[in-house]
């Protein structure tokens, strides 16, 4: 948030805790009068100052995020919001009325959408050079010990969280949106199995998509928290007719393209030979790594000049165009409630309701 310098952190409730969300605040020098243990009050004091917060940050478990978000638009305060969009597809759906009936910015913190080579893999299939894009591969696969005599206390293990199927909410969003990110396509139906492997945990940690895409293209979608080894997983393939696209995101620097007979050809962050839309997203000449944490800031960046452009009755839709919104955030939530019905009927390709 404060990389750029475009934000200042004024306001918080930051735990539902008293005294952690009071000495939280303090450790990121909030003033007295500004600390809150209710985001209610939150809302309604912000709302009645002269120098009221521009935005609130929505970082908790996403059970809660329609009320939050809901109580913070209804007082004319955009809203930055962790993933997934909400609990369910029919809150999803209110919060996406509610941005329109309050004329509210919203941002959806679908993180790896702000890496460069992530927004020069969209600019290429964008500009053709993939040509029709036919087959469509993501997964978020990441190994989550479980202990069976120690249940698993992260929002990410709770059937309270999302139902059984929270696993789509946690990673298998990400490995959905960026997905739908680069190629700009949707998922029509799904056909989806997913299954609990560890002992005790009363959600699904395996979860694998066969989806038809609009267009025609097809695809497969895995999310797991059983992917032993593995650190992270999040990476994407896309295939069209003239050639193929493969990124890693724990090699976030480079991305991979391969025409059919030739070889393979290294894209690299940093170079001006890339797109705007990466170039613009790039803070270090090539050679100095940039990182997650950068890739977030790009998401505020863009997300704080349509908040001031705004503002200013100035065209904002330009730097909207780029980052996560609550469209994509319906979208997921739309595929959730498919694959979750799918897997109730053994797999049975079902269709996405939006």
């Amino acid at each position: 948030m404060r990389t750029d310098g475009l934000y200042d952190v004024v306001a918080g409730a930051m735990s539902i805790d008293p005294e952690i969300a009071k000495a939280s605040a303090r450790a990121e020098l909030i003033d007295e009068d500004r600390i809150y243990t209710d985001f209610r009050v939150m809302a309604e004091r912000e709302a009645a100052r002269e120098d009221r917060i521009d935005a609130v940050v929505i970082a908790t478990p996403p059970q809660l995020h329609f009320e939050v978000a809901s109580a913070f638009m209804e007082k004319g305060i955009d809203v930055i919001c962790e993933k997934p969009l909400s609990r369910d597809l029919g809150e999803a759906q209110r919060l996406n009325d509610l941005v329109k009936q309050h004329n509210r910015l919203f941002l959806l913190t679908h993180c790896y959408t702000g890496y460069p080579m992530v927004r020069e893999a969209r600019a290429m299939v964008a500009s053709g050079a993939l040509g029709k894009i036919q087959c469509i591969e993501g997964e978020l696969c990441a190994g989550f010990v479980a202990d069976p005599q120690n249940p698993d206390r992260h929002w990410r293990f709770r059937e309270s969280a999302m139902g059984k199927g929270v696993l789509l909410g946690e990673v298998g969003s990400h490995a959905h949106h960026i997905v739908s990110y680069i190629t700009g396509l949707r998922i029509e139906e799904v056909s989806a199995e997913m299954t609990t492997f560890a002992e005790g945990r009363e959600v699904y940690d395996n979860a694998y998509l066969t989806a038809r895409f609009e267009g025609g293209a097809r695809g497969r979608l895995w999310g797991s928290y059983v992917a032993t080894g593995n650190d992270h997983g999040l990476s994407f393939r896309i295939f069209g007719e003239k050639g193929s696209l493969t990124w890693v995101q724990e090699e976030p620097e480079v991305l991979w393209f391969k025409p059919p007979g030739k070889p393979a050809v290294r894209l690299a962050r940093g170079y001006s030979s890339l797109s705007p839309a990466a170039t613009a997203a790039t803070r270090f000449t090539a050679g100095h790594p940039e990182g997650y944490a950068l890739a977030f800031a790009n998401l505020y960046a863009d997300f704080a000049k349509a908040l001031i452009a705004k503002r200013l009755d100035l065209p904002y839709q330009s730097y909207l165009d780029g980052i996560p919104g609550i469209a994509d955030g319906v979208d997921t939530m739309a595929l959730i409630d498919a694959a979750v019905r799918s897997n109730e009927k053994g797999g049975a390709w079902t269709t996405l309701t939006r």
